[in-house]
């Protein structure tokens, strides 16, 4: 009987340790994501000047299109500023689409490139990336629906949402980003098109800097690949 009762004890306990263990590791996983902290980047010199200190083959198009455009370089080392990075492959993707569709016409028109293509068109989409005023993404918490912005020039429109991205299965757990949005001046979202960030609020002296994914289509698409072309 003593050896019966002394066995059960044995197994509660047992089973004890297992859910406490449980327990103890689900705690320290949910304070892992749902605490994840961003801590913001601080980069000690002006907006151009960041993009210039980076790795070679990433922002070698941007740095391009910066110097061409009158203006835009004096706004970017010292204007008060949101800037959405887009990288050389974001560039080649509008390239590519831009030289399919001259090669599609008739008659046939010639390649352009990023050297070459208008500049007030390439102006008016690129000051499109430049909000007026620095925004960290903190400050967007709370607009469910998002915020609209002015970029730079032309008074255009367009919207940044904060969103948490997920993690390890936790919906919301994860880093911070910026759902970044061309609303095409329309009221209607299904025709706006959208961009997550892949990096937020990387603090320069006179900019907030918010990194764009390599899939992203300089431009926002259609709109940027008529005008390139019947301009």
């Amino acid at each position: 009987m003593k050896y019966k009762s002394f066995a059960n004890f044995r197994w509660l306990a047992l089973v004890v340790f297992i859910v406490t263990v449980a327990i103890s590791s689900c705690s320290k996983t949910d304070k892992t994501y749902y605490h994840y902290t961003n801590n913001l980047a601080t980069f000690n010199g002006n907006a151009v000047v960041y993009l210039q200190s980076q790795p070679a083959g990433i922002y070698d198009s941007m740095l391009l299109v910066i110097n061409r455009l009158t203006g835009i370089k004096d706004t970017l080392s010292s204007g008060n500023i949101t800037l959405f990075a887009v990288s050389n492959n974001s560039f080649s993707l509008a390239l590519q689409n831009i030289n399919q569709a001259r090669m599609d016409s008739v008659p046939q028109m010639p390649p352009v490139s990023f050297s070459t293509i208008d500049s007030a068109v390439l102006d008016t989409f690129f000051c499109r990336y430049i909000i007026q005023g620095q925004h960290l993404s903190d400050s967007l918490v709370g607009f469910t629906d998002g915020l609209l912005f002015p970029s730079i020039r032309y008074n255009y429109n367009m919207q940044m949402q904060f969103i948490r991205t997920n993690a390890s299965g936790f919906l919301g757990g994860g880093p911070k980003a910026i759902i970044f949005s061309d609303p095409k001046n329309s009221i209607f979202t299904r025709n706006w098109i959208r961009v997550n960030t892949v990096t937020v609020d990387i603090k320069t002296k006179n900019a907030v800097i918010d990194v764009l994914p390599p899939g992203h289509d300089f431009g926002f698409g259609d709109d940027f690949i008529k005008s390139a072309n019947f301009r």
